[in-house]
């Protein structure tokens, strides 16, 4: 019987599909035995290449499975070659980040071998890092702030045209930065369970100036679940929950951010001498419109809108009298401060809500703390800077507050900081409206030993200049009926013994009992307080406030 063209056919197909079969079991035999430690040399010798012979690869194991694309690397380090340190040094090549990484697997999906053969290209659908520990020492060599690093498609040329990722994903990633700027303090910073993934990666000469990419990439997202930083002098922890970071969007999302003083109020005191000790919780907070370039090219933060939603600000000061002096002739204000930060920033608006801040002060003759409450607080805060560059252009940060005094009564408070000025200058003016004056008692009880039986204030109005010698102003309160009652200082045991002669007189003789009086106009009071110098910022303000307000009532 002479065959037919379909019975050719079919012969053609099975001796096809079985030729494919013993195809791919050689190349998966060759893959298992013949390309690891083909690969092996390949990828050491390729990192060895394209970092000068600084950096060693290694791994326990590698697995090839030609007929899935996919690889697995487990058991990854890499390390610096530390004999190469002292000749790098002499030869002025030595970079500024020296890294170490230790990584327990890494996953690749959607290897095509004939591709890499024929064409000279990487294309992959995906990799896959796992519990990678990364550390990097950082110490600037000036000579490199000559060089210009070679882009990095142009150091990936030598080995393929082009290299693409649909997706990399980095899991539980452990970092830490340890910066030897400062060769007898170095300073080092760990970041745990951190997660990035970086989406639609291309690198190639055309991807390289493709504005819609950053570093190659569509989008890179930093995810981070826990967060805690040690700061510089070892009294506070900085914390965050969780935080959230696209490259493609530019937005910086946090859930409870945390700046947590790790002792106690007088312990405290004791340690910095009377610093002002600060607690800040901020339940979410949004930073939008963030600049890459001047993030990760410069180091810097800049970035139109800062949000920051239901938080907590208490501030403890601490009178007590220190025989050990401060560390500067002047406490610097705050503004003052953080124009001294190696962090250089730029925020256009920051906008508070929901904000209770709390004043406190303690009182070492009654071994009682006065605390003015600010609640239900909203703000805007404008020109949040302290790049140099920007000063230069606006020196002045505004900061526009409405709240609820002592949860009482109507108040609003404005800053101006002139952030470029060497005596630390700034202006401060506030108003408040219809308060009984009983609502300040737990505060004038603890500073004073006194407090208002009766009394109203219908308008209370002020305006400072300050610079770090001192304050200078005018104070309006507009008042009625003005009782108070003095007591024994210091009260024992807790006990407020009445002083009723002292109070009479008081009341009879030194305090007015309203403002104005009568028909005549109202008083107006004067502020001129020179500034301890050991005494920080919210310290000096409300004894400011404070004189205001006796020239005021007496």
């Amino acid at each position: 019987m002479k065959p037919t063209s379909n019975s050719y056919f079919k012969k053609a197909l099975i001796i096809c599909l079985y030729g494919l079969i013993g195809l791919l079991v050689l190349l998966t035999i060759i893959g298992l035995w013949g390309l690891k430690p083909l690969l092996t040399k390949r990828i050491q010798h390729a990192v060895l290449t394209a970092t000068n012979n600084l950096y060693y690869l290694d791994f326990q194991n590698i697995q090839y499975d030609f007929t899935t694309g996919e690889a697995k690397l487990s058991g990854v380090t890499c390390q610096a070659d530390s004999t190469l340190y002292s000749q790098l040094r002499s030869n002025k090549q030595m970079p500024d980040n020296i890294y170490q990484a230790e990584i327990k697997e890494i996953h690749l999906k959607g290897i095509k071998p004939w591709k890499i053969v024929f064409s000279s290209k990487l294309n992959l659908e995906s990799i896959s890092i796992k519990e990678p520990i990364i550390q990097i020492t950082h110490q600037k060599q000036v000579y490199n702030s000559f060089k210009t690093a070679a882009p990095f498609h142009v150091i990936l040329s030598k080995f393929v045209k082009s290299f693409s990722v649909d997706k990399v994903s980095l899991d539980n990633i452990n970092f830490t930065y340890t910066d030897h700027s400062k060769p007898e303090i170095p300073r080092t910073s760990k970041v745990e369970h951190l997660d990035i993934e970086l989406s639609d990666l291309q690198i190639d000469s055309a991807s390289h100036n493709d504005k819609n990419r950053f570093y190659y990439m569509k989008e890179c997202i930093f995810k981070l679940e826990k967060l805690e930083i040690l700061t510089e002098d070892s009294l506070n922890k900085f914390k965050i929950r969780e935080l959230l970071f696209s490259t493609k969007s530019r937005l910086l999302s946090i859930k409870h951010l945390e700046f947590d003083p790790l002792f106690k109020p007088i312990i405290y005191g004791n340690k910095t001498h009377g610093d002002d000790r600060i607690k800040i919780v901020c339940q979410d907070i949004k930073l939008e419109a963030i600049d890459l370039f001047k993030l990760f090219e410069e180091k810097k933060i800049y970035a139109n809108n800062l949000f920051i939603n239901q938080g907590k600000i208490n501030v403890f000061t601490d009178t007590r009298i220190f025989r050990i002096p401060p560390r500067a002739k002047y406490r610097p204000f705050p503004h003052e401060a953080f124009r001294k930060w190696q962090l250089k920033f730029m925020i256009d608006t920051i906008s508070l809500s929901r904000f209770k801040i709390t004043y406190s002060e303690y009182n070492p003759e009654t071994r009682l703390v006065g605390n003015v409450i600010f609640a239900q607080t909203n703000g805007k805060v404008f020109n949040f800077t302290n790049d140099s560059i920007q000063l230069q252009k606006n020196p002045h940060c505004l900061v526009l507050l409405q709240g609820k005094l002592m949860d009482k009564a109507n108040v609003n408070i404005n800053f101006n900081f002139n952030v470029a000025a060497q005596k630390g200058d700034f202006t401060c003016s506030g108003k408040v409206l219809n308060m009984a004056i009983a609502n300040v008692n737990q505060v004038t009880e603890a500073l004073v030993m006194a407090k208002a039986k009766e009394g109203f204030i219908s308008y209370f109005a002020f305006k400072m200049n300050g610079n770090k010698f001192g304050l200078t102003g005018s104070t309006t309160m507009l008042y009625e009926d003005l009782n108070v009652m003095i007591y024994k200082f210091p009260p024992k045991k807790g006990i407020f013994k009445k002083r009723k002669l002292l109070s009479f007189i008081a009341n009879t003789f030194v305090i007015k009992e309203s403002n104005p009086i009568r028909k005549k106009p109202a008083r107006i009071a004067k502020i001129n307080y020179r500034r301890l110098p050991n005494k920080p910022f919210f310290y000096t303000l409300w004894k400011g406030l404070l004189e205001g307000i006796k020239g005021s009532v007496i």
